[in-house]
């Protein structure tokens, strides 16, 4: 997408000059008339923000909401009523459901050890949407983040309009890492060697911010899952998406919220 800048008189400041006011909008490069509109009243083309590519994400095995993973003359043996074609898509069933998006990319290698030795119980349950406010502004204020989670074309700001946010807060899905907390989870995991990882020993509290959202806007992937991570740090980000996609404690709590979402009824009562 792109993103669009106005610029107009703000507020004299501390020294007595008038500080413009910057106002910040985007749309997606195609949409020619819109970006028009806004050059009328004053935006100016700023920058370009990189945005998913769901026809990328769709040759993901298993990812597209179509994909049977059968092939065309698969699907014609299985009308003309051939048990061929149903034993074979069953077993590729078995072979490309989807994966998590470092296994489907074949990413997980570049992952760093330190990482994926991170213990666990770094992480905590956020319990509340304050909790998650207060998370935000100290990140932001301390390591200069944007002091809001990153979502699926737009920020996720907690307030009354976003269920979606406050039904993943209580099932658990919104999670807080404290890099300060590795060497004493450490010490307690033989074996484990993050506790000599200076990255996170040298003082500066690392931390990140992870939460999964179902957003009902996506239809052509089989997930509506939305993974979103804030964090200080290059290590932060990636032990973050490691957990993401290895964690089977978070993987209950999707299935769960997902259930429920779906109308299961015996999670609903359970």
């Amino acid at each position: 997408s792109s993103s669009l800048s106005l610029s107009s008189p703000g507020n004299i400041n501390d020294n007595g000059v008038f500080a413009p006011t910057n106002i910040l909008t985007c749309t997606i490069q195609s949409n020619k008339g819109m970006q028009r509109a806004l050059q009328k009243v004053g935006f100016v083309p700023c920058n370009i923000i990189p945005t998913l590519s769901f026809a990328k994400l769709k040759e993901l095995p298993g990812w597209a909401a179509d994909d049977s993973n059968a092939t065309d003359n698969d699907k014609r043996n299985d009308v003309n009523g051939t048990d061929e074609a149903s034993e074979k898509r069953t077993t590729t069933m078995t072979a490309t459901d989807a994966q998590p998006l470092l296994t489907a990319l074949d990413l997980n290698h570049k992952v760093s050890q330190r990482a994926k030795s991170t213990p666990t119980s770094c992480w905590r349950v956020v319990s509340s949407e304050p909790e998650l406010l207060s998370l935000l502004s100290d990140l932001k204020a301390n390591f200069g983040t944007c002091g809001y989670l990153p979502g699926l074309y737009e920020y996720i700001v907690p307030g009354t309009n976003r269920l979606d946010l406050k039904k993943s807060i209580e099932h658990g899905l919104v999670l807080a890492f404290d890099g300060s907390s590795v060497v004493s989870a450490s010490t307690k995991q033989e074996g484990s060697d993050c506790g000599n990882d200076e990255s996170y020993n040298d003082g500066n509290g690392e931390r990140a911010i992870l939460a999964f959202t179902i957003d009902k806007r996506i239809s052509s992937l089989k997930s509506r899952w939305v993974c979103s991570i804030v964090a200080t740090s290059h290590l932060t980000f990636e032990t973050a998406l490691w957990y993401a996609c290895h964690s089977s404690e978070v993987g209950r709590r999707m299935v769960r919220l997902q259930k429920i979402e779906d109308g299961d009824c015996t999670v609903m009562g359970g």
